[in-house]
């Protein structure tokens, strides 16, 4: 009899789904939602976290500073036209545009035949023009170049680690646009907390190298992959996989959806786009980085719990055997064993009530 009750591991139907939801329940209130046991998995071995710019180490709050225009264009007009098809565009620059516009010019007319370019810009008729606005390479692809003032104008916007977006319509480069993007005041923080997690920062970005590298330089990464096309960013998560890292992905657009699909592990900003919040396996309902950092704490605790639980659902067992085996046990105490296992597990477990968010 009592070798039949001590080889009853009764705690090992409890080790795991108590650990799990005292840790996701705590999550929860910290404002860090776990979509499954798998994700706990993820984080034991991550040690590269890339972090997409816009939304994410940024603000996300864009605002239009300054417009440069060609010889012989009207401001105005600048405003009225590329406002009227950034306003159709839900990207954080595509919305300073706008707000700018709307602010300097007034009402802004609807665009017809509108469309997105991903990872270019915008295009669109407005006022019977065919207007383009976005990147220089957007212009290209229709056999415009820039003139040499506004080429200069867009260097030296980017220069000063600005966001510069080519304005064109009927065949022609009109003006350059400089709009800037302010960097979250934890991000830094929050970098430093991944690396004292042993993971490496990158950042990720479809922006301009010198934007890119000055965000960088102002929150702490070393490593900048800049100027990337949206389905590109699949691309580098899958090479830097190759290289034998375990990645995690950190980001709130449209376009970080397939990244943080198939990345390692995927946390998307709670703040963010329904697509990347679909995408990722941890959600972080704050639009703070820091808690990507009390995200991965978490599961890394959460799991460290259950493999602690797993191992006092077996110890009673293989301690007691050889002695209820040889007669030695009675069967009162071992029942009275595998109660206090049980109870020994659910309150190893409550201990993670006790997470504390650094954030």
């Amino acid at each position: 009899m009592a070798v039949l009750i001590i080889a009853c591991p009764c705690a090992l139907g409890l080790a795991t789904p108590t650990a799990l939801m005292v840790g996701t329940g705590r999550g929860a209130q910290l404002g860090i939602l776990i979509k499954g046991p798998e994700v706990l998995e993820s984080t034991r071995a991550v040690d590269t976290v890339v972090l997409d710019k816009t939304g994410t180490v940024t603000t996300g709050r864009m605002t239009l500073l300054a417009v440069h225009t060609a010889e012989g264009t009207d401001e105005a007009e600048v405003l009225r036209l590329a406002g009227a098809l950034e306003h159709a565009s839900e990207h954080p620059v595509a919305r300073a545009v706008a707000a700018g516009a709307a602010e300097r010019v007034g009402a802004l007319p609807v665009p017809e035949d509108f469309a997105g370019v991903p990872g270019l810009g915008v295009q669109g008729v407005v006022y019977g023009h065919a207007v383009l606005v976005g990147r220089e390479q957007l212009l290209r692809e229709w056999a415009m170049d820039l003139p040499a003032d506004l080429a200069r104008a867009k260097a030296a916007a980017e220069a000063a680690g600005r966001t510069a977006i080519a304005v064109a319509w009927d065949g022609e480069a009109r003006a350059v646009l400089e709009v800037a993007d302010a960097v979250k005041d934890t991000s830094a923080e929050a970098v430093a907390r991944l690396r004292a997690l042993g993971l490496t920062p990158i950042l990720l970005t479809g922006d301009n190298r010198a934007v890119a590298e000055a965000v960088a330089a102002e929150v702490g990464i070393d490593e900048v992959i800049a100027e990337v096309m949206p389905q590109d960013k699949v691309d580098v998560v899958e090479r830097l996989q190759g290289e034998g890292r375990t990645v995690a992905m950190v980001g709130d657009g449209v376009n970080d959806a397939a990244a943080l699909a198939r990345a390692d592990l995927g946390l998307a900003m709670g703040t963010g786009t329904d697509a990347a919040i679909e995408a990722g396996d941890l959600t972080l309902v704050r639009g703070d980085l820091r808690a990507a950092a009390d995200a991965i704490r978490l599961a890394r605790r959460t799991l460290g719990t259950i493999k602690s639980n797993l191992f006092w659902a077996f110890a009673y067992n293989v301690a007691a055997l050889p002695l209820a085996a040889a007669g030695l046990l009675n069967p009162m105490i071992a029942g009275a064993a595998m109660a206090f296992s049980s109870v020994f597990v659910v309150g190893n477990s409550l201990r993670l009530r006790g997470f504390k968010a650094l954030s």
